[in-house]
C-alpha cells in the first residue's frame, strides 16, 4: 500500500567516498543453498507468479562491473589485494531452480510462455518543466561548478546497484537522513525535490512511499542503460500520470502542454505509467504498443475496477485524439491510437507483496524490470525489503543529486484545493544568495565521511560497524584476517570469526575469547602505567584450562607439559610485574558451550565462582557440588605451574581448602552467551563483586564485545581492513577516549 502528498516532485546532492569494497556478493543471491549464481545465464526462475524468460539477456558488462564512482582519488591504500567491489548485473539476478519447481501453468501468461527481450533501449525524460511552461531553476552557478557537490565528500552512486547489501557509506547516508530537519531538502535530481520528511520513510518498513521518492528513482532509471529493453521505453513520473487522470475526469478543450508530452509517447514502444489508487496503493500500467495492450503489474493483485487507470487512459486518449488531427502525427510507430479500446491484462497470477507498505517499491522494480513480455529479474518481498534501505542511500548519493546547502520551495495548503493540484515555485530560492551559500557553507554542509562519523554516538558507531560486518556474504572476503596479535603467542581472527560473534545461536569462539582477555589485560596494563600503580589482577585465558586436558577421558589425556602450563600463566608483556604480588587471578574454564569464571583472592583466600548459565535441577540444593571437580582440578594443576613461575608464593597453596563463594544473581542466561558474559565479568570485577548493571540484551553484549576486538590497538592486521572500517574504528577509539577523559 502507499499514499502520496500534494506537492511538487522532488530531489538533492549527496555522496560518500567508496572507501571500502567489502560488500561481497555482487548481486542478490536467490539460490536457496547459498550458491553464488551471479555469473550464470538465466535458466529457470523461481518466481511463482510470472515466467522469466531464459532465452537471452545482455549483460552490459561495462555497467555491471563498475564500482561506486570516485570523484577524487584517495591516497590511502586499503591493501595490496583490494577487497571485491560491488558490481551490478543487468541480466542475472534470477535464482536458479529446476523446471519442476514452478508449475507449468504459472510459467505462462494467456497460455503462452513469456520470452525475455534482449535489451538496447532509448530512454526519454519527461519534460515536466515544459509542461509547466517554465525552465528548471539553476541552483548553482553552472560556470562555477563542474558537477553536483556531495553531502559526504567524493562518493556517488553512478549506477543502480542490484546488490542491496548495506555498506558503511549507506549507514552514514541513513544517519544523515535521520539527523536532518524535516523541511531540509536532501535530494534534487532534475526537477524532482525530496525533503527529509519524505526520504526518511525509506528507513521505516511500515511507511508508504510518496510521489517524491518514486519520481526521484525514476530519474535515476532514465539515466541507466542496464534497465533498457529492446523496445524503446518511456518512464513517466507520477506527477504527469496524475495530470492525465485529471484530464480524464474533467476533460480538455484543446491542446495543452501535456499534449506535447503525450506526443513523445508516439516515439516509444513501451510507456510505463505509475498509477495510484486513491492515495492507498501503487501499481504499474504499461502501454505495450507492439501488442496494443495495457499491461497491469500489481503486487497485491487487487480484484476491483481500475477506475484510476480508466480515467488515466481516458485523459491520454483526449490528447491522442488531438494529435490524430494534426498532420505531423502520421509518421509514428503506433498502428492504433485508440488506447481506450485496448485490452487490459493482469500480468501477475497471485500477490507477491506480503506487507501493507511496500507497493511503491514494487512499482519501481516493475518499471525497472518489465520488458513488455516478462520480468528480467525476480522480485520477492525479501528483495524489496532490502531494496527499501538501499534506496535511501542511492537517492542521497546519486551522481546528479544537486540539492543546495539550503533550499526551500513553496508549500501548498494541503487542506484546500483539488487533491491533484500541484504548485511549483518559479524561484525556489534566490539564486545569487545560493551562490554565496554554496561557497560559504559547503565545508559545513558537505561533510567528509569522518566528519559525519564524528557526530555519531558510540552506540551508533558500533551498531553501524556491526551491521556492515553482518551483511558481508563473500566467501573470499570472509576468509581475510582482520585481527592478529602475536604477543605473547599468535592469535588470528578472520572476518568470518567476527561475523559469527553476531550470530545469537553460536557460542563464543575460543580464539575470540582469548583475544578479548588479552585486550582486557593490555588495557589494564596501560591504565596502571598512567597511574603508576601496581598490577593487582592477573588474567589467564583459556590456554591454561585447555592444557590441563580436563575435558578428556583420563585414558586419553596427553602427558602434562609443565613448562607449557607454566608459560600459560606467566605475566603479560608490556609491564614488569610479579604474579606473586597480584591479589586476584582470573581463571576462565570451558565445558562444551558453557563458560565459567573462577576468581582467586589471595588476601582473603577465597574462591569466587561466577557461572552465568542455568543451574541444573540436580545441583539446586547444593550448587557447590557442580564445581567441586573443577576446583580440585585447578588446585592440582595451578601449583605445578606456579612452582615454575613464582615458587614459594601463596599461589602454591591448595586452593581447594580456601573458602568458596558462588556469586548469585548472574545465572539463567543462554549458554551461547556465557563466553561474552564471562569476558564482561573479568573486565568489571572489583571489590569482590561484578559491577552492575550489566547488559541483559545478549545481542548488544555481542556487539559491544566485537567493538572491543575491532579497537584492539595491538592489532597487526588493520591494513587488511577497508579504510571506511578504519574510519569507524578510529571514531570509536576517539569517542571512548573522550568519555574516559570526562570521567
Amino acid at each position: 500500500m502507499g499514499g502520496r502528498r500534494k506537492g511538487k516532485p522532488s530531489a538533492s546532492t549527496n555522496k560518500f567516498e567508496e572507501k571500502m569494497n567489502d560488500n561481497g556478493d555482487t548481486n542478490i543471491d536467490h539460490d536457496t543453498d547459498g550458491t553464488n549464481i551471479i555469473e550464470e545465464k538465466m535458466n529457470h526462475n523461481g518466481d511463482p507468479n510470472i515466467d522469466h524468460d531464459t532465452n537471452g539477456t545482455n549483460t552490459f558488462e561495462d555497467f555491471d562491473n563498475r564500482p561506486l564512482k570516485k570523484t577524487k582519488c584517495s591516497e590511502s591504500s586499503v591493501m595490496d589485494d583490494p577487497l571485491p567491489t560491488p558490481t551490478i548485473s543487468g541480466s542475472s539476478m534470477i535464482s536458479e531452480c529446476s523446471e519442476s519447481s514452478v508449475p507449468e501453468s504459472e510459467n505462462k501468461i494467456n497460455g503462452e510462455p513469456l520470452p525475455t527481450a534482449q535489451t538496447t533501449a532509448k530512454l526519454t525524460d519527461s519534460p515536466v518543466s515544459e509542461l509547466l511552461n517554465e525552465k528548471p531553476v539553476s541552483t548553482v552557478d553552472e560556470k562555477q561548478q563542474d558537477g553536483p557537490r556531495p553531502i559526504i565528500n567524493n562518493v556517488t552512486y553512478d549506477y543502480l546497484p542490484q546488490d542491496y547489501t548495506i555498506t558503511l557509506q549507506d549507514e552514514c547516508a541513513h544517519y544523515v537522513i535521520e539527523d536532518a530537519l524535516e523541511e531540509e531538502l536532501l535530494v534534487k535530481i532534475e526537477d524532482v525535490y525530496v525533503k527529509q520528511r519524505y526520504l526518511v520513510c525509506l528507513l521505516d518498513k511500515d511507511k508508504w512511499l510518496d510521489d517524491e521518492v518514486i519520481s526521484a528513482y525514476i530519474c535515476c532509471m532514465r539515466d541507466q542503460v542496464h534497465v533498457q529493453n529492446d523496445a524503446t521505453v518511456y518512464f513517466e513520473n507520477p506527477f504527469v500520470t496524475r495530470l492525465l487522470k485529471r484530464d480524464g475526469e474533467i476533460g480538455i478543450h484543446g491542446p495543452t502542454s501535456l499534449t506535447n508530452i503525450v506526443k513523445n509517447y508516439l516515439n516509444h514502444d513501451l510507456i510505463h505509467l505509475p498509477i495510484n489508487i486513491k492515495d492507498s496503493h501503487w501499481y504499474l500500467a504499461c502501454i505495450n504498443v507492439e501488442k496494443s495492450e495495457i499491461q497491469v503489474l500489481d503486487s497485491l493483485c487487487w480484484e476491483h475496477n481500475r477506475d484510476d487507470l480508466a480515467n488515466t487512459l481516458k485523459g491520454l486518449q483526449y490528447h491522442l485524439d488531438i494529435l490524430k488531427s494534426q498532420e505531423n502525427a502520421n509518421n509514428q510507430n503506433w498502428r492504433d491510437l485508440d488506447v481506450t479500446t485496448w485490452p487490459i491484462t493482469e500480468k501477475l497470477q497471485k500477490p507477491i507483496q506480503k506487507d501493507s507498505s511496500s507497493c511503491g517499491l514494487f512499482l519501481l522494480k516493475f518499471m525497472e524490470y518489465w520488458t513488455g513480455h516478462t520480468l528480467s529479474h525476480m522480485i520477492t518481498q525479501e528483495i524489496i525489503t532490502s531494496f527499501r534501505s538501499k534506496l535511501a542511500a542511492i537517492l542521497l548519493c546519486w551522481k546528479t543529486n544537486t540539492a543546495p546547502p539550503t533550499a526551500t520551495f513553496e508549500e501548498i495548503d494541503e487542506s484546500e484545493g483539488h487533491p491533484d493540484d500541484v504548485i511549483m515555485s518559479d524561484s525556489p530560492f534566490d539564486q545569487n544568495q545560493s551562490k554565496v551559500s554554496n561557497s560559504s557553507s559547503s565545508e559545513n554542509k558537505y561533510q567528509s565521511l569522518v566528519s559525519v562519523l564524528s557526530n555519531l554516538s558510540l552506540h551508533e558507531l558500533v551498531g553501524g560497524l556491526c551491521n556492515y560486518i553482518k551483511s558481508i556474504n563473500s566467501a573470499q572476503t570472509l576468509e581475510k584476517i582482520w585481527i592478529k596479535s602475536s604477543d605473547p603467542y599468535p592469535i588470528s581472527l578472520t572476518l568470518k570469526n567476527l561475523q559469527e560473534m553476531l550470530n545469537v545461536e553460536l557460542p563464543m569462539n575460543r580464539d575470540c575469547f582469548n583475544l578479548v582477555v588479552r585486550k582486557i589485560m593490555f588495557d589494564n596494563i596501560q591504565t596502571e602505567k598512567k597511574r603508576r600503580g601496581l598490577i593487582s589482577k592477573h588474567y589467564l585465558d583459556m590456554r591454561f584450562w585447555r592444557i590441563t586436558d580436563f575435558a578428556r577421558h583420563p585414558e586419553y589425556r596427553k602427558k602434562l607439559d609443565v613448562e607449557q602450563l607454566a608459560f600459560s600463566i606467566r605475566s603479560w608483556p608490556g609491564i614488569k610485574y610479579s604474579i606473586s604480588s597480584c591479589r586476584w587471578i582470573h581463571i576462565p574454564i570451558q565445558s562444551g558451550h558453557d563458560f565459567i569464571l573462577i576468581i582467586l583472592d589471595k588476601d582473603t583466600r577465597t574462591v569466587y565462582i561466577l557461572d552465568p548459565t542455568p543451574i541444573e535441577i540436580m545441583y539446586q540444593r547444593n550448587p557447590l557440588a557442580k564445581y567441586v571437580h573443577r576446583i580440585l582440578w585447578i588446585a592440582e594443576h595451578l601449583p605445578k605451574a606456579m612452582s615454575k613461575t613464582c615458587p614459594g608464593s601463596t599461589w602454591n597453596e591448595n586452593i581447594f581448602l580456601w573458602q568458596q563463594k558462588i556469586i548469585h544473581d548472574i545465572s539463567g542466561h543462554r549458554r551461547e552467551l556465557s563466553g561474552y558474559l564471562i569476558a564482561f565479568f573479568m573486565s568489571t570485577w572489583e571489590d569482590e563483586k561484578v559491577h552492575s548493571p550489566f547488559l541483559e540484551d545478549g545481542y548488544e553484549l555481542r556487539k559491544q564485545t566485537l567493538g572491543q576486538l575491532l579497537t584492539f590497538k595491538e592489532n597487526e592486521c588493520e591494513d587488511n581492513m577497508p579504510s571506511g572500517v578504519l574510519d569507524f574504528i578510529n571514531c570509536i577509539r576517539k569517542t571512548k577516549t573522550n568519555m574516559n577523559v570526562k570521567t
